[in-house]
Formats: C-alpha cells, sequence, structure tokens
C-alpha cells in the first residue's frame, strides 16, 4: 500500500543554524530535571501499570485523551482506569458492551462520550484477538525501510477506524469523539497525539519506556502541541505558523541533524520547559535569565540581559 502523499518524509542536510543549536540542546535533554515533572505529564499513567500488556493499552487511551490540560483529562482518565480495574488488557479483552457499556455512562470529557470509551473498547478487543498485542498490530502495517514512522501509522490508525464498532453509533457513523481518537496522517494534522504514544513505545530512554522493540526510534516523529511549537519556532527549527505534518517532519528533520538515531528525545524537555513557565515566548530578563537556550532563541539573539 502506497504511503499518502502528504507523508513522504522531508529530511535537511546539517547546516550552521542546526549545528548551533547541538550543544545547547544536549545541555538541556542531559540536565532536565525529568522525574519533577512525570506527575505533571501524561505518560504518568501507563507508568502505573508494570505488566507491558497493560501499558501498552493504557499508553494508547492516554495519549487519544491526552488533549487540552493534564489535570482535567488525568481526571476523566482515573475515573475509566477505575473501571477498568487492576488490568485493563484483560478488561479489554473480555469487553462486552452489552454487558459493560453501562459502566462508562458517566464519562464526559469535552467532546469525548461514553460511547467512544465503548467503541474504543471493542476495536482494541477486536485487534487484540486478531494480532495479540498493539504492537504487532502496528508492525504489519510497517514497512522498516520508510524513513518515518508515517504510513504505519496511517494503517493502525485505520485498523480502529474500520473495526467493526459502527453499530454502537447513531446510523452507523462514527462520532466526532472517536474520530479524533484515530487521526490519519493522509489528511495532515500533526497526529501529535498519536506521535506522542509512538515515543513512549519506541524511545529506549527514560522518561519513555520503549516497550515495541522493533521500532526504531529513529524513524519516530516529534509530537507537536502548541508548547513544542512555539519552542521550535522560538529556536528557529521550523518557521511554519500552523501545526501540520509537515511541521512535525521539519522540525524532526531538523533535530535528526543533531542526532538522526533519535530525533524525538528532545520533546519531553522542550514541552515541559514551556509548560512550566520557565518559557514565555517573549522576552523577559528575570525569566530568561537562566535559560541555556537564550543565545540560540530569536527573543535574545543579539541582545543582552542587564
Amino acid at each position: 500500500m502506497p504511503v499518502p502523499p502528504r507523508v513522504r518524509t522531508v529530511r535537511s542536510a546539517p547546516s550552521r543554524a542546526a549545528q548551533s543549536l547541538r550543544q545547547p540542546l544536549e545541555r538541556l535533554y542531559r540536565d532536565f530535571d525529568y522525574a519533577s515533572r512525570l506527575d505533571r505529564d501524561a505518560i504518568q499513567f501507563p507508568l502505573r501499570y508494570p505488566d507491558p500488556r497493560d501499558r501498552e493499552v493504557v499508553a494508547l487511551l492516554t495519549a487519544c485523551l491526552a488533549y487540552g490540560r493534564v489535570d482535567l483529562f488525568g481526571r476523566a482518565l482515573e475515573g475509566v482506569f477505575a473501571v477498568m480495574g487492576s488490568s485493563p488488557a484483560a478488561f479489554m479483552r473480555g469487553f462486552d458492551p452489552a454487558r459493560d457499556a453501562a459502566r462508562f455512562d458517566g464519562f464526559i470529557y469535552r467532546f469525548n462520550r461514553p460511547r467512544d470509551l465503548v467503541a474504543f473498547c471493542v476495536a482494541t478487543r477486536e485487534i487484540l484477538a486478531r494480532y495479540e498485542t498493539l504492537e504487532r498490530c502496528f508492525i504489519a502495517g510497517d514497512d522498516p525501510s520508510t524513513p518515518h514512522v508515517g504510513g504505519a501509522l496511517e494503517r493502525f490508525a485505520r485498523a480502529f477506524l474500520d473495526a467493526d464498532v459502527r453499530a454502537l453509533f447513531p446510523r452507523g457513523r462514527l462520532s466526532r469523539g472517536y474520530r479524533h481518537f484515530f487521526p490519519l496522517p493522509s489528511v495532515g494534522g500533526p497526529c501529535k497525539r498519536l506521535h506522542l504514544f509512538l515515543r513512549w513505545m519506541g524511545r529506549r530512554e527514560a522518561p519513555d519506556f520503549g516497550l515495541w522493540t522493533t521500532l526504531d526510534p529513529a524513524r519516530l516523529l516529534m509530537p507537536i502541541d502548541t508548547h513544542v511549537e512555539n519552542m521550535s519556532r522560538a529556536i528557529g527549527l521550523t518557521r511554519r505558523r500552523s501545526r501540520t505534518w509537515r511541521m512535525a517532519e521539519e522540525i524532526t528533520a531538523r533535530l535528526a541533524a543533531l542526532d538522526p538515531t533519535d530525533p524525538v528525545k528532545y520533546d519531553f524537555a522542550l514541552c515541559h520547559k514551556r509548560m512550566s513557565g520557565d518559557c514565555l515566548d517573549r522576552r523577559d530578563a528575570t525569566v530568561c535569565r537562566p535559560c541555556g537556550l537564550r543565545a540560540v532563541c530569536r527573543h535574545w539573539k543579539g541582545r543582552r540581559i542587564a
């Protein structure tokens, strides 16, 4: 199956500008206090489950709902995981919508509703029954010779959209909320939450857990949210004004010039630097004074702190 046109890769050669980023970004990655931010990040939820079978499905559901503030979608997730019990994977495998759907009746998070969770559970049950794990589903649609995961992600998302869940929705039409769980790269959006899921599963170093040993971290793409977008624009990784698939490719390509084996390793630190208030996306003498990225930041180039 050919890769959709909008999923074609963009890889740039190392440039002087990219090389100027190497030292400050490596220092940020190396020195960042990850432990202090884990309870403010969506990754906290899959990290609670030591069994790889549970962690895999919890990671996907967490990523699907990881839009908006962590404290808000986290509250919604807490209720869902309480329903699922000690083994979410076992809950999914044995899910019976006739028996279990009502257990989600109180669920609401923004435009997601109980039927979206029911459909997620039914689709996951179907996929686990066929492939045994989500990893095997993903690699069944992957071509490791391609430069990134775009084509495989398209097929992985379609596996959930094409699952036998339409009878759960009025007139057999998938809800906006369920479709929002599984955006398609071919549509052109950044697919941030699915890239976040792949980062968790594919990277071998903390804070990620690298359960999917068949996935090469070099082929991952950056999860682009508002924080990473603004940080990337500030330090010259992109000039694009809209979060799109092209932006994700461009930012990843420029980071791959610094570390071609693991370009998305900078994601957590860049995201949380701005999320924590250590970057205001503007010049501020007090906040910016200790920042190790100041020398490469567009807000400070050619300027000194008095």
